[in-house]
């Protein structure tokens, strides 16, 4: 994009909770020549405006803690940063109130990048339009106030301003109209795409591919914030037996019954997915300590160990668990699932329903 910066870098601040998401679109915005500084909550973005300003901030309306409308509102009482609203909803009032918020923009998710673009650069040509009529109207509100004459120039300013209004910014705003329109069309279908490449249609939790995506970003957060992350391998005990003997649609109703217990008993700042079969993979990103994993260990362990009451009879399954932790045992995604893998087969073989975090004498270990 040409005109994203001349003399330097356009800075955008970024505000979601949603990280897989925010990375995927600052990586976009970053190959479009933008500077990123972005935050995973309101809190934490005033903090990042107290040490930069950003030439404008695309805020998510709806954020656990300070909402994207609360951040609005202090952006626009106590700064001159303006301001674009992201959003899952894509109803017409919705959009009304962000611009009664004094949002210029609003983007709809799944964010594509490149309706974005162009929204941004349509924002940013707005932004500077308010900062020059503000430079204006303090001008003359001075020139009041002191009896000051008011120059020729400001009147010229004024003047190409208004001519400048009425042909460019209209054209931006036909641009943008258009990019959010095609953004709403394809919500719909985008949102299907990425609900079948990215969730287990049998437990309905999330699969291999999202966790592929979503673990670098986690890693990446862990890097910056400087903290540890544990992934912990999960395979039930038991389950074959289920299978082999009741057949596949009792199998399939424990897979069912199970994710739902591990799923009830995870902190909202959890995630686990179905890796495969009868195998899960859980992401524990607030970690201190092993015992940190270890609880979450516990606490999956003890969920499963009550019988499941299945359709074709009463059935008891357990759980083995391997744990690798970052950045100690790998620093990669693919890695970290080794290490967990390994440490969950010696877990099995020293008997079913343990749990055993990874060592690395456990490469050279036949398996």
């Amino acid at each position: 994009m040409s005109n994203a910066h001349e003399n330097q870098k356009r800075c955008i601040l970024t505000v979601d909770d949603d990280r897989v998401l925010l990375a995927k679109l600052n990586k976009g915005m970053r190959e479009a020549g933008y500077e990123i500084i972005q935050g995973s909550s309101g809190e934490q973005a005033l903090s990042l405006i107290a040490d930069r300003t950003p030439d404008l901030a695309i805020l998510d309306i709806s954020m656990p803690g300070m909402s994207g409308i609360d951040l609005a509102r202090h952006l626009r009482q106590q700064t001159s940063i303006p301001f674009m609203f992201l959003s899952s909803y894509q109803d017409a009032d919705t959009a009304r109130q962000a611009a009664a918020h004094g949002a210029i923009g609003y983007l709809v998710k799944p964010a594509n990048i490149r309706h974005i673009i162009p929204a941004i650069e349509a924002a940013l040509v707005r932004a500077e339009e308010i900062k020059r009529l503000r430079r204006i109207g303090v001008e003359q509100a001075a020139a009041l106030e002191t009896g000051r004459i008011v120059s020729e120039l400001m009147r010229s300013q004024l003047e190409q301003l208004a001519d400048y209004h009425t042909a460019e910014v209209s054209k931006l705003n036909r641009r943008l109209d258009q990019a959010q329109r095609h953004a709403l069309e394809s919500t719909a279908y985008a949102r299907e795409l990425a609900r079948i490449a990215n969730h287990d249609a049998l437990t309905e939790l999330p699969n291999r591919n999202w966790l592929m995506n979503y673990l670098p970003a986690a890693l990446e957060q862990a890097r910056l914030n400087n903290r540890m992350l544990a992934v912990l391998y999960l395979d039930l005990d038991g389950f074959k037996i289920v299978n082999d003997t009741m057949g596949h649609l009792a199998g399939d109703e424990l897979l069912r019954a199970a994710a739902l217990r591990m799923k009830s008993v995870l902190k909202p700042s959890d995630n686990i997915a179905r890796h495969g079969g009868d195998e899960f993979i859980i992401v524990v990103e607030q970690v201190v300590s092993e015992s940190d994993a270890s609880h979450v260990a516990h606490r999956m362990a003890d969920v499963l160990k009550n019988p499941f009451e299945l359709s074709h009879g009463r059935n008891a399954v357990g759980a083995s668990i391997g744990i690798s932790l970052y950045p100690r045992d790998g620093k990669e995604p693919e890695q970290l699932l080794k290490c967990a893998d390994l440490a969950m087969y010696h877990a099995k073989s020293k008997g079913k329903g343990h749990y055993r975090f990874y060592e690395p004498g456990f490469l050279n270990s036949p398996r």
